[in-house]
C-alpha cells in the first residue's frame, strides 16, 4: 500500500524539504554519502597537496614576471616577443643562478660539515667563551662537548635527512619539482591572458564587469608586490653575501643563498637573516659579529624606510598585524611558501571584501 504524502500543517512557512519526508533511513544513508564524499575529497586533496602547492608557486611566479611583459609591450615589443624576450630571460637567470651558487653551496656545505666539530673546539679556546663559561660556573662546557659529540658523529646527518638514501630521493624530487615549476611558468606567462578570458568567460554576463575590474586590480597588485619583493630579496642576498666576505666569515655563500627565501618573508625576514647572519659571524670572532650585526641592522632600517617605498611602493597596503597573522597561519599551512604568499594573499581577501562585501553590505 503507498504511504501518503506528508503535508505541511503550516502552509503560510517554507515547504519541508523532500529529503525529510523519505524518513529516517532514507535522510541517514543521504548524509552517510555525503560525509563519505566529504573525506573522499579531503583525502585526494591532500594526496594532491605537493601538486596543488606547486602549480600554486608557477602561478605566483608567473604574477610575478607578468608586469615585465606589460613593460615591455609598453615600449613597442609585440605580445609574442615580449613574452619570449621575458621567458629567455627567465630561463637564462635560473641558468645562471644554478651555474653560480649550486657549486660554491656544494662546495662550503662541505667545508662546514668538515669544520663543525674542529669549530666547537675553538670556540672553547676563545676569551669571550671562556669569560662567560666562568660567568656561569662552567655551565657551557658540558654543552659543548655533547654538541662537539653530536657534530662530529655522521649519524646525526644522516637521522637529520632521514637516511642516505632518502637525501638522494629527496635531492631528487627537489630538482624535479624546480622544473617543473620553471616549466609551468612559462605555460602560464604565455597562456595568462586567454586563461583569463577562460576564466572571465564563466561568469555571468551581468557581473563579469565588476569581476573583471577586480581581478585585474588583484592580479596587477600582487604581480607588482612579488616583482619588488623578488628584488628586495635579491639585493639583500648580494649585501649579505658582500658583508661577511669582506668581514672574512667564511660560508658566506651559503648565507647569501639562504637569505634569499628567507628575506622573501614579509616583516620578520630581514630581522631573521640579521640574527642568523650575526650568530654565524661569531665563529670568526666576537668583534667581527658584533660589526656584520651593527651593519646588518642599517642595512635593515635602510630597506625598511628607503628601499621598501621606492620598489614595492603601495602596491599592497595592509595592516602590519595582519602580516604577522597571515604569515603564521600561512607557515603553519604550507611552511615557508606559505609564510611567503600570506601577504598577495591577505590584500586579495581584504581587496575583495573592501570591492564586493563592503558595499553589499551598504546596501541592505
Amino acid at each position: 500500500m503507498r504511504r501518503p504524502a506528508v503535508r505541511n500543517p503550516y502552509p503560510e512557512r517554507m515547504a519541508i524539504p523532500k529529503l525529510l519526508t523519505g524518513g529516517p533511513f532514507r535522510f541517514g544513508f543521504v548524509a552517510t554519502l555525503g560525509v563519505l564524499l566529504a573525506l573522499l575529497l579531503g583525502l585526494a586533496i591532500s594526496s594532491l597537496a605537493t601538486a596543488l602547492t606547486l602549480i600554486f608557486v608557477a602561478l605566483f611566479v608567473c604574477l610575478g614576471l607578468y608586469p615585465v611583459v606589460q613593460w615591455l609591450e609598453a615600449r613597442k615589443f609585440s605580445r609574442t616577443l615580449a613574452v619570449l624576450t621575458v621567458m629567455a630571460g627567465f630561463v637564462l637567470l635560473m641558468a645562471l643562478l644554478l651555474w653560480l651558487i649550486i657549486p660554491v653551496v656544494v662546495e662550503q656545505l662541505t667545508e662546514l660539515f668538515t669544520y663543525l666539530p674542529k669549530g666547537f673546539d675553538q670556540i672553547e679556546t676563545q676569551d669571550w667563551f671562556i669569560t662567560v663559561n666562568e660567568s656561569f660556573g662552567g655551565a657551557l662546557t658540558p654543552a659543548v662537548e655533547w654538541l662537539q659529540k653530536t657534530a662530529s658523529d655522521p649519524n646525526t646527518w644522516l637521522a637529520i635527512g632521514g637516511g642516505a638514501f632518502r637525501v638522494g630521493v629527496n635531492i631528487l624530487n627537489g630538482t624535479f619539482n624546480v622544473i617543473f615549476v620553471a616549466v609551468l611558468t612559462l605555460y602560464f606567462v604565455a597562456g595568462l591572458e586567454s586563461i583569463k578570458a577562460s576564466v572571465y568567460s564563466l561568469v555571468p554576463a551581468s557581473k563579469r564587469e565588476g569581476f573583471i575590474s577586480l581581478s585585474e586590480e588583484i592580479t596587477k597588485s600582487v604581480g607588482s608586490y612579488l616583482g619588488g619583493m623578488v628584488i628586495l630579496a635579491a639585493m639583500n642576498a648580494a649585501f649579505t653575501f658582500i658583508l661577511l666576505s669582506i668581514c672574512g666569515v667564511r660560508y658566506a655563500g651559503i648565507m647569501a643563498a639562504l637569505a634569499f627565501p628567507i628575506t622573501l618573508i614579509p616583516l620578520v625576514g630581514s630581522v631573521i637573516n640579521l640574527v642568523l647572519v650575526t650568530f654565524v659571524s661569531l665563529f670568526t670572532s666576537p668583534g667581527t659579529a658584533l660589526i656584520v650585526g651593527i651593519v646588518m641592522l642599517v642595512y635593515v632600517q635602510v630597506e625598511a624606510y628607503v628601499l621598501t617605498p621606492r620598489i614595492v611602493g603601495k602596491a599592497i597596503s595592509i595592516p602590519g598585524s595582519l602580516v604577522l597573522i597571515g604569515a603564521m597561519v600561512g607557515g603553519t599551512l604550507l611552511g615557508l611558501l606559505g609564510a611567503l604568499i600570506a601577504c598577495p594573499v591577505t590584500a586579495s581577501i581584504l581587496l575583495i571584501i573592501k570591492k564586493v562585501v563592503v558595499p553589499r553590505q551598504n546596501l541592505v
